[in-house]
């Protein structure tokens, strides 16, 4: 399947474009309003190595399961990017979950698509269930306002799962500022802990992004269902708002160091690497904003 174009135009007569890939993991491979692209088209190269990079999901799992929880596959040369991660020290086949490798079936519209993948489906002739450890159904729904890009994204599990999205956000400038309001304590590799940031009154926290590595969960503040979160580029801003259909949900901040990039991922878990729910969802807007 080609890859699908969603496009439209501000108020302002600004076009608006967002490219998705549904036979690669449906990669969103770029979203621009006018000349600012906002995905890190320099980390391409983790799309074409291992799946990841650009604008990569999270689903079923969270990361790196469980050695003892991993099923074994019976033919790694149908996956080649497996040996290039073992090569690595990392013994995940499918980080992140399988959503983000098979490919998907989609229907499109010149502003919206509809995706779906099931553990029933086949990739490369394997059942995704038996990639994944279990049977699954995910639904993907994105569209492309004259506001902003709208994603839906769900997942139904035999066992514990979790959806969310991995996108590598641009800085041009090699910096940036995150903006939100958090609750008093964070994850750190499942570990809770106060956050390292200061916060004011309100609760808001001002993340530089820059020489320090971050990989932790933050909660929201002001509603226990629904988190914003605004990114400061330098050439550009960002606000990301989502909303999940219960409490046991976080977002997940990461930056390795002097990165080009940061991740905001909104998931639908409150500890992503321990996941309770078998059914959960996520709705997430993503607006680009010029630069203040």
């Amino acid at each position: 399947m080609p890859p699908i174009i969603l496009r439209n135009v501000t108020p302002t007569g600004i076009p608006l474009e967002a490219i998705f890939l549904p036979e690669l993991g449906m990669n969103m491979i770029s979203y621009k309003q006018g000349k600012i692209e906002v995905i890190d088209q320099s980390t391409r190269p983790l799309f074409e190595e291992r799946f990841a990079g650009l604008g990569a999901l999270i689903g079923p799992h969270f990361h790196h399961r469980l050695p003892a929880t991993i099923p074994p596959i019976a033919d790694e040369s149908l996956f080649p990017h497996i040996a290039r991660v073992k090569q690595k020290g990392v013994h995940e086949p499918f980080s992140h979950g399988i959503g983000r490798y098979a490919s998907w079936k989609a229907e499109a519209t010149p502003t919206a698509l509809e995706a779906h993948l099931s553990g029933d489906d086949e990739w490369r002739g394997v059942r995704l269930s038996c990639l994944e450890g279990q049977n699954f159904q995910m639904h993907f729904r994105a569209e492309l306002t004259p506001k902003e890009l709208k994603i839906h994204f769900s997942v139904a599990s035999e066992t514990s799962s979790l959806v969310g999205l991995h996108y590598y956000y641009a800085l041009p400038q090699g910096k940036g500022t995150v903006h939100s309001r958090i609750q008093s304590h964070v994850l750190e590799n499942s570990a809770k802990k106060p956050p390292r940031w200061k916060m004011n009154e309100q609760q808001e926290v001002a993340i530089s992004l820059g020489e320090e590595e971050i990989d932790t969960t933050f909660f929201p503040f002001t509603n226990p269902q629904s988190g914003k979160i605004l990114l400061d580029a330098g050439s550009y801003q960002l606000e990301k708002r989502y909303r999940c259909d219960s409490p046991e949900n976080a977002w997940q901040l990461y930056h390795p160091k002097a990165a080009s990039f940061v991740c905001i991922e909104p998931l639908s878990s409150q500890d992503p690497r321990h996941p309770h729910l078998t059914r959960s969802a996520l709705q997430v807007e993503i607006e680009i904003l010029e630069a203040p």
